[in-house]
C-alpha cells in the first residue's frame, strides 16, 4: 500500500493534514491525479458550451470579488493576495489582539476549524509570505450570493466568538 500511496502522493500545503496515521484515500487512487481532470473538463465544456462555462466563470469571479471587497471593508480582517479568479485568500487579524505572526497562526487554524465544523461552508489553507492564511475557493455550479454572503457571515461570527476568549485561552 506504500507504493501506491508514494505514487499517487502530490499534496500542496491547502490538502494537508495535521494527523497523523489517518489514511487519506486520495493518496490511493486517481481522482485528484492529472489524467482524470481532462474527462471532468470536456463533460462540464460539453454540458455548458464554452459561452456557458464562460458565463459560469464570470459569475464565480464576480462572488469572489465580492467576499474580497467584505474582506477589505472589515478592519478585523485582511487580504493576503489579489483576487483575479475564484480563489480569496485573507485571514482574521483582529484589531482588539495585540498578536504576534504566530499567535495570529494560530488563531486562524483555530477559526479554519471552527468554521469547518460548522458544516455550512468549508475553507481550506495555505501560506502566503510564510503567514497561515484562510482560502476560500468557489467553484460550485450552484453557488450563489446568498451562499457566498452566509460563508462570510459564519466566518465573521466564529472569530468574533474566538476573539471573545482568545486573552483567556
Amino acid at each position: 500500500m506504500d507504493v501506491l500511496r508514494r505514487a499517487f502522493s502530490l499534496v500542496p500545503e491547502y490538502l494537508r493534514a495535521e494527523e497523523e496515521g489517518v489514511r487519506n484515500l486520495m493518496d490511493y487512487g486517481p481522482q485528484l491525479g492529472r489524467r482524470f481532470r481532462a474527462l471532468k473538463l470536456w463533460m462540464v465544456i460539453r454540458y455548458f458550451g464554452r459561452e456557458g462555462l464562460a458565463a459560469r466563470i464570470r459569475e464565480h469571479v464576480r462572488l469572489a470579488q465580492q467576499f474580497a471587497a467584505w474582506v477589505d471593508a472589515d478592519p478585523d480582517f485582511e487580504r493576503m493576495a489579489p483576487t483575479p479568479l475564484s480563489t480569496v485568500c485573507f485571514r482574521a487579524r483582529p484589531r482588539s489582539l495585540a498578536a504576534s505572526d504566530a499567535d495570529l497562526d494560530r488563531f486562524n487554524e483555530a477559526l479554519l476549524e471552527a468554521v469547518n465544523a460548522t458544516g455550512e461552508c468549508f475553507l481550506s489553507h495555505t501560506r502566503v509570505r510564510g503567514r497561515f492564511t484562510l482560502r476560500l475557493a468557489i467553484g460550485n455550479l450552484r453557488t450563489s450570493e446568498r451562499h457566498v454572503r452566509r460563508a462570510w457571515d459564519v466566518v465573521r461570527a466564529h472569530a468574533a466568538r474566538l476573539q471573545a476568549g482568545w486573552g483567556s485561552a
